[in-house]
């Protein structure tokens, strides 16, 4: 995971669902760890996050009574959990929210300024990173992480109209306009008429997790660099917010009819 100290997704899980054995199975912390001859403060880190090591997870299961089948779902959690990240080769100096959109099951996002990054092409992207290559190759890799494969990241692009008319290229409008057509996509533009509306303090982008224990991530993006919150009062805001835009905005029938008017 990007935010540091913390496991990843999958480690999150493993821990959690650890922790949840272990109270189905009757034992405190400190019966449990007396039966594994592991001190309090070692299973304490790793219910609060800290990866087992292999048999450590295998004796834990073997006291919680786990049966093969579930062992043989924890191990390949835990191997999940033991990846580094795509991202780490190209040494980001700070890779939270990509590490965060790669874990993700959705994601809403209203863009004031720019096309969203996960709908640009390269040539667009390079205009935004003012040239910076490694920042385009990241951008295309993102795409083809979490937009294709076996489970696509659901999303949802609220983009403002205005957007659409400042000098974007035939091209990049192509581009938006196949990946409308994805199962897992959808765009929305936010037509001007519209008024005035809380999307205008600026871009900001909803993630939300196939946990039901995982708390959704809002992140917002400032001059002066990437902010987030897990906080549920704010993310229940942002929710609220974006899906009260998107009844105002065109449809996705009305919007894809727009951008191929645009097209030419």
């Amino acid at each position: 995971m990007g935010i540091p100290g913390k496991p990843n997704y999958y480690g999150r899980q493993l821990v959690r669902r650890l922790r949840n054995e272990r109270e189905r199975a009757g034992l405190t912390q400190e019966e449990a760890g007396e039966k594994l001859h592991l001190r309090l403060q070692k299973l304490s880190r790793i219910e609060n996050g800290q990866l087992p090591g292999y048999h450590e997870l295998m004796a834990i299961l073997a006291l919680y009574g786990a049966s093969s089948y579930d062992c043989a779902a924890y191990a390949r959690l835990w191997e999940r959990a033991k990846e580094r990240g795509w991202w780490r080769k190209y040494g980001l100096e700070d890779s939270t929210y990509i590490a965060m959109e790669h874990e993700a099951e959705s994601l809403v996002e209203f863009q004031l300024g720019r096309i969203p990054e996960l709908l640009q092409i390269a040539a667009y992207a390079r205009e935004c990173v003012h040239g910076d290559e490694k920042q385009v190759k990241v951008r295309m890799k993102r795409q083809d992480r979490v937009l294709g494969g076996e489970n696509p990241l659901v999303l949802h692009s609220l983009i403002h109209e205005p957007v659409l008319r400042q000098g974007v290229e035939r091209e990049q409008l192509a581009e938006l306009i196949e990946r409308c057509l994805l199962p897992n996509v959808t765009v929305q533009v936010v037509p001007q008429s519209v008024g005035s509306h809380p999307g205008l303090a600026g871009s900001v982008t909803l993630l939300a997790f196939d946990d039901p224990e995982e708390p959704r991530i809002a992140f917002a993006r400032t001059p002066l660099g990437m902010t987030f919150t897990q906080d549920e009062d704010v993310t229940t805001g942002v929710h609220t917010e974006l899906s009260a835009l998107a009844e105002r905005s065109m449809s996705p029938e009305d919007s894809l009819d727009l951008l191929v008017a645009l097209a030419g």
